[in-house]
């Protein structure tokens, strides 16, 4: 396993790959990491806080139960500056009345932002929580929105 570290204006993170495939990105905040940095994710990023966004995000391995997997699916596919509830992703991969293992299935995600969980919210639109904290949420959102 590789690992390397990443800034983003949301705070640092530590990439880890298998077989050169992304697995995992883990938020460390404001800590520094000690690791070598991913220049290839870091322009990859930076498209990403950009106006214009990402087309397509990298090929990455994701691990978790097939529940996740469909879940990280339907999330990759919300458009940027879009959102949708827990409970209409729960129902649109064929879960419905599953909206909190959605919201789990979220906090469980191994590579947040690539696979946006940010834009999973709540029935009445109230942006819910968010692994990353509430705050970036927001501001993640806010930022797509533009």
């Amino acid at each position: 396993m590789k690992i390397k570290s990443l800034i983003t204006p949301i705070g640092n993170f530590n990439s880890f790959y298998v077989n050169s495939l992304l697995v995992k990105l883990v938020y460390i905040n404001n800590l520094k990491s000690t690791y070598k940095s991913d220049l290839s994710l870091q322009k990859i990023m930076s498209k990403f806080f950009s106006k214009g966004g990402l087309r397509k995000i990298p090929e990455c391995s994701p691990q978790g139960t097939p529940f996740q997997l469909k879940l990280w699916d339907a999330l990759i596919q919300i458009p940027r500056g879009q959102t949708e509830s827990y409970s209409s992703l729960a129902s649109k991969i064929g879960f419905p009345g599953a909206a909190r293992a959605v919201g789990t299935a979220c906090r469980l995600n191994p590579i947040p932002l690539l696979i946006p969980c940010h834009r999973a919210v709540k029935k009445d639109g109230s942006i819910g929580d968010f692994a990353l904290g509430k705050s970036n949420k927001a501001y993640l959102l806010t930022m797509e929105s533009k």
